[in-house]
């Protein structure tokens, strides 16, 4: 096996829909490491209560984002403290260069539940030798519906035509995923994305497109501010991330529409520490979690996209609000046709901490380029 603009927002709306939903009990035989809130909550009542009650084991949910601190930690000591571990996908990337997880063999991972080759089964090639995919989320385009009664913006080169599609339009204060999404508008296609943003070339030309929009753009730093910008007067179109735009959706009646085509995504995974004293039953949870079925159970509590193409049929509608899940998923086969994988990898290279502070160059007035 092989295989390798924001983390999941975890929203408000969910804590206290979900507040009834309680954790496991402090006797545990497995010790599970993985973010908060309500990504935590939907992993409760699709992975963790399921297993205690299909294999009485006891699991003990610790909420911590520093997976690769945590890790690193481990590994210098005679024990884990931990037996199961939700990364990043760079932290899953860079644990599995350091030798810090457990390798897992094909027996290891669940068949595909149509007969599918398990690396054909998870997605976008991203199965690794010491990590397994499970869910995704993206960073994409959202457009007002009150704003376009007749033609709608449909892709990255309509949000970048200020000609044809008025109003201002919300983007995050980050070179990352903002300079990708100008080099799709620009044409260029994902899989050169990265390529093109390495050299000098590439850059200015995702500057020269972000010149088109630049006096029309309202910034935002958090998430919650991009929400905020979409109930601006002035604003057409904006950026979010799917999760945080269903959740505006279901709980407030926000009305807009998600643009798939170019959606920038990434991805979690489960890892096993390298020196738990509980291989055998974690190896069995990550086998149980990353199932189709587990995987599409979590999907029907909240909008990430399971990582295998065989879990889609088993999604459901939204345990509480009852809506159809598929439009807000960024795995669907429609969504993920044109999608971009986020590279946090290049982003924290040289060249990536460059093209950062050209970006902060450019929002503060004029870019100083090398001379060539």
């Amino acid at each position: 096996m092989n295989g390798v603009f924001f983390r999941g927002q975890v929203f408000a709306v969910f804590c206290v829909l979900f507040s009834s939903v309680g954790l496991a009990e402090d006797t545990q035989d497995l010790k599970i490491y993985t973010s908060s809130g309500a990504y935590k909550i939907s992993q409760t009542k699709a992975f963790f209560e399921p297993f205690e009650k299909t294999t009485g084991t006891k699991i003990e949910v610790v909420s911590d984002a520093n997976g690769l601190d945590l890790l690193k930690t481990w590994v210098s000591q005679s024990s884990s403290e931990g037996d199961v571990i939700n990364l990043t996908s760079y932290e899953a990337e860079q644990a599995c260069d350091k030798g810090l997880l457990v390798s897992f063999q094909e027996q290891d991972i669940a068949p595909g539940a149509d007969g599918s080759p398990i690396m054909k089964d998870f997605l976008g090639n991203s199965l690794m030798d010491c990590a397994v995919p499970n869910v995704a989320w993206s960073a994409l385009m959202v457009v007002k519906h009150t704003k376009f009664e007749k033609q709608k913006p449909r892709s990255w080169a309509d949000f970048f035509n200020a000609k044809k599609f008025s109003g201002q339009r919300s983007l995050k204060k980050s070179a990352r995923f903002t300079l990708e999404m100008a080099l799709l508008a620009d044409g260029v296609a994902p899989s050169q994305i990265y390529d093109e943003l390495s050299t000098v070339k590439g850059q200015k030309r995702a500057f020269g497109k972000l010149d088109i929009i630049k006096d029309l753009i309202v910034w935002w730093e958090t998430g919650q501010q991009a929400i905020d910008n979409l109930a601006l007067e002035d604003v057409s179109m904006g950026t979010s991330t799917n999760g945080r735009l269903f959740n505006t959706i279901i709980a407030d009646g926000l009305d807009v529409t998600l643009v798939w085509q170019g959606q920038i995504y990434d991805y979690d995974y489960w890892g096993i520490p390298l020196k738990t004293a509980h291989r055998d039953q974690a190896m069995a949870f990550v086998k149980f979690a990353t199932a189709p079925e587990q995987l599409a159970a979590q999907s029907s509590w909240m909008p990430y996209g399971p990582m295998r193409a065989s879990a889609l049929k088993f999604v459901k509608e939204h345990e509480i609000g009852k809506m159809h899940m598929a439009p807000y998923l960024t795995t669907t086969k429609a969504h993920f046709r044109k999608a971009l994988k986020f590279e946090e990898r290049w982003w924290r290279s040289k060249a990536g901490q460059e093209v950062e502070k050209r970006f902060e160059e450019w929002v503060n007035g004029s870019i100083s380029w090398p001379e060539e």
